[in-house]
């Protein structure tokens, strides 16, 4: 059994790795071990985790510092390049470290390595900043081949070759972790690749497992949620989407304690917003039209501030189907499983794999991660059913009617049948369709950073919005869940908002008159005097 070693201080702040061990504290000067290989033109690559959510100010020292931010790692940690040996003194740091062999590799790679010689094909995600050129050439120097697939995602490369070959690829600087790849992947069948759940701090590696202890706190207990269908796609009947939708929230439902109740508005505290867009759409994540991202998602609270935790969007770009193309339930399937805290499984078939595969329901796997989060609801089948065939063969009749004779004696004709009456369907009320889908740009001038470190107790917000046809309303709200309107909408201001000691998120909308939301986040820590 190959022990992953996890980042910790104490229990309740770990990091959350794929690991397989027991907790062990970490050495908060590991940092100074020996560098692992290295190609001449990557930097190296550590894990700073802070005692408290950094704030503008950290992150701007750590610059000057010549230390870039490229990942967030739960929880309070950052995935970061730098020289060898950066200067980390006087940054509050609980720990710091570099990822090590074993927490780049799959559990399910290591058990392939160790039983088989076959070659088999696997994802290898780079960190960020690796050129391609680097990471190519790297698998190249190793004698496997890598194959060539439109749908990875940039930082990915499929790699074919013995599974401890492939291993040895953990011992440099530049991965950041293996795992197998799906029979889709390796046989050149068309994928769509979530690109990971959203943060505050930027994407999350595939090396993170899940992100904090989800909506219910420490431990495993049951929470109640809501939900807001904000703007639906237009490509498919409202009342089938609607359907869609509701099938996949039941679905994570039957395995645990978590109830969704539809809310009464959008951006309400401990609620999920689902809604449709194009390109730049109120976040700092622009979708990227057809064929690429099909949705993304925001982790619950912490790391992501009320009102925007949890939220999903989809591409309204994309082919949306039901059934068939891009299918509406599988995706939202997928992405509510980030809504709940989970991240990406390793194992090819799970609906939380990172590369999307039709999906009936959850796998065993899927089931055993949420429940690692959440409290069990008993009355769910502990093994649910498989994924049946996309074309399933039809069955034969048990017992089948004998073959008629070649010339059949003729049939008296028979009368019709009377034909029973139609039964009228009902037709869904037309809902009037907005024809504006582009969200409000909104600014925030005042505080100048998204990161505000001070000691005042209170702090007032003070920007700009415009829209291509009229903004109507600008609120604010905190992580809380306290919320108020802001005074004016095209350069508007809040009153003076009282801050808690510690992070305070503060989040500001801004609405059209077509329901187009744009928002903005800042995160104010207030220190002790």
């Amino acid at each position: 059994m190959l022990l992953l070693p996890v980042w910790l201080a104490a229990a309740e702040d770990r990091l959350h790795l794929k690991a397989r061990a027991v907790e062990t504290l970490a050495d908060p000067y590991d940092y100074l071990a020996a560098p692992p290989k290295r190609r001449a033109a990557s930097r190296a690559h550590f894990v700073l985790q802070f005692r408290t959510p950094p704030g503008g100010e950290r992150f701007e020292e750590l610059r000057r510092r010549g230390v870039t931010v490229l990942r967030y790692v739960p929880d309070s940690g950052f995935l970061v390049a730098s020289e060898d040996y950066p200067r980390l003194e006087g940054l509050d740091l609980r720990s710091a470290g570099r990822l090590r062999f074993f927490d780049k590799v799959s559990p399910l790679v290591a058990e392939l390595a160790f039983d088989q010689e076959k070659p088999e094909t696997f994802v290898v995600e780079f960190h960020p900043d690796v050129d391609p050129a680097e990471a190519r050439a790297l698998v190249g120097e190793h004698l496997l081949e890598t194959r060539p697939h439109p749908g990875l995602l940039p930082q990915h490369l499929l790699v074919e070759g013995a599974p401890d070959r492939v291993l040895r690829l953990a011992e440099w600087e530049e991965v950041a972790y293996i795992y197998p790849a799906s029979r889709d992947l390796a046989e050149g069948r068309e994928v769509y690749a979530c690109g990971g759940p959203e943060t505050p701090f930027g994407l999350i590696g595939d090396y993170v497992a899940r992100v904090g202890e989800g909506w219910d706190g420490p431990g495993r207990n049951a929470t109640e949620l809501s939900y807001f269908l904000q703007r639906l796609t237009g490509k498919l009947p409202e009342a089938q989407v609607r359907a869609e939708i509701q099938r996949a929230l039941d679905v994570w439902a039957r395995y645990v304690k978590v109830s969704f109740t539809p809310a009464t508005r959008e951006a309400a505290p401990r609620s999920i917003d689902i809604l449709f867009a194009r390109g730049p759409h109120g976040d700092q994540y622009p979708f990227d039209g057809r064929g690429k991202v099909l949705a993304h998602t925001f982790y619950p609270a912490p790391p992501n501030p009320e009102t925007i935790a949890g939220d999903l969007h989809l591409d309204e770009d994309e082919n949306w189907g039901i059934g068939e193309n891009t299918d509406v339930f599988t995706v939202v399937l997928h992405e509510l499983g980030h809504s709940l805290g989970l991240g990406h499984s390793d194992r090819p078939g799970a609906v939380m794999y990172p590369y999307y595969r039709r999906a009936s329901s959850l796998t065993q796997e899927d089931i055993d991660a949420i429940r690692q989060i959440y409290a069990v609801r008993e009355t769910a089948p502990e093994n649910p059913p498989p994924t049946p065939p996309a074309n399933p063969a039809p069955t034969p009749p048990a017992n089948p009617a004998p073959t008629p004779p070649a010339n059949p004696a003729p049939t008296p004709p028979q009368p019709p049948a009377p034909k029973p009456p139609e039964t009228p369907r009902s037709k869904p009320p037309d809902t009037p369709r907005s024809s504006d889908t582009v969200a409000p740009a909104l600014v925030i001038t005042s505080p100048a950073s998204n990161n505000v470190l001070t000691y005042a107790a209170t702090i007032a917000l003070r920007g700009a919005a415009t829209d291509n046809v009229r903004v109507v309303e600008v609120r604010w709200s905190d992580s809380t869940g306290v919320s108020g309107l802001a005074q004016g909408t095209t350069n508007w201001a809040t009153a003076e908002l009282p801050l808690r000691e510690g992070a305070n998120t503060l989040t500001v909308r801004a609405r059209d008159a077509a329901g187009n939301l744009g928002w903005r986040t800042v995160v104010v820590t207030r220190r002790k005097r």
